[in-house]
């Protein structure tokens, strides 16, 4: 009888460590998922704000270089040019965001990988040019993927700034698109020759509003992350500084996207 309930007391310890413990579990990572969620609201709020505030100096700022522009000698007029596209570009960027901040929806599309990295490639190729970074694209001709036109541009223009960033005295970006049937899945890579971060920098990368810019918000790579996670992809980072860095994204084929 003593064996018995010494056996039978213990086996109803362990059972309640147990469910105490997966409890306690549970309730931290529930906890933390709410104050992820919690960023993520302030994080809208806040990108939002900034978004609605710049559309009037944007639009003061063309229209001021559009009449500069016509009593301009030829040689003031490429650069009057340049603000002006570069006006148009952040004005695309401002109107992306803030149709990203609606609440989300999880309304998957199929969209051509391959189309989306050449609107940006192009987007980008007077800062290319001007930072002397050598451009390299290795890709298949389509690559359909389960994402959104607008959150996909806004993944590219995002890696895309930063690897530039990160080579103000120029260097090489590479792309290279692969296609993994077997798993279903697209997998895109960028690589830079920049400064690239240390070990804590890396770590820290997917932490909301932490930047290794001056003057940065440290959004970016924070919204790439949740985006790809939305639509059931992911997003990995490695570095080294001095070395550069590489951003790996993994998609989900979308199938019979070619129809569409």
């Amino acid at each position: 009888i003593w064996a018995a309930t010494f056996f039978g007391g213990a086996a109803i310890f362990l059972a309640l460590f147990w469910i105490v413990r997966r409890a306690a579990k549970l309730l931290q990572s529930q906890q933390q998922q709410l104050i992820s969620n919690e960023t993520f609201v302030a994080l809208g709020e806040m990108s939002s704000a900034v978004a609605h505030s710049l559309r009037n100096p944007l639009a003061t700022i063309r229209s001021s270089a559009e009449l500069a522009q016509e009593v301009a000698s030829p040689g003031a007029q490429r650069n009057i040019g340049d603000i002006i596209s570069q006006v148009d570009r952040m004005s695309r960027w401002v109107r992306e965001l803030l149709v990203s901040l609606r609440p989300l929806k999880d309304d998957a599309e199929a969209v051509d990988l391959i189309a989306a990295i050449e609107d940006t490639c192009s987007a980008f190729a007077q800062q290319t040019e001007r930072n002397k970074v050598q451009l390299q694209v290795s890709a298949p001709p389509t690559a359909w993927v389960v994402s959104q036109p607008v959150l996909l541009t806004q993944i590219l223009n995002s890696l895309f700034s930063n690897a530039l960033e990160a080579m103000p005295s120029g260097g090489q970006l590479t792309l290279q698109v692969l296609e993994l049937t077997d798993k279903g899945k697209v997998q895109l890579t960028l690589s830079d020759t920049g400064k690239g971060m240390s070990e804590q920098q890396e770590r820290m990368v997917f932490k909301p509003f932490f930047t290794t810019k001056q003057g940065g918000l440290g959004v970016g790579l924070v919204l790439v992350k949740r985006i790809m996670e939305r639509f059931g992809g992911e997003v990995s980072l490695t570095s080294r500084e001095e070395e550069g860095t590489r951003v790996c994204l993994t998609f989900n084929v979308a199938v019979g996207g070619d129809h569409g």
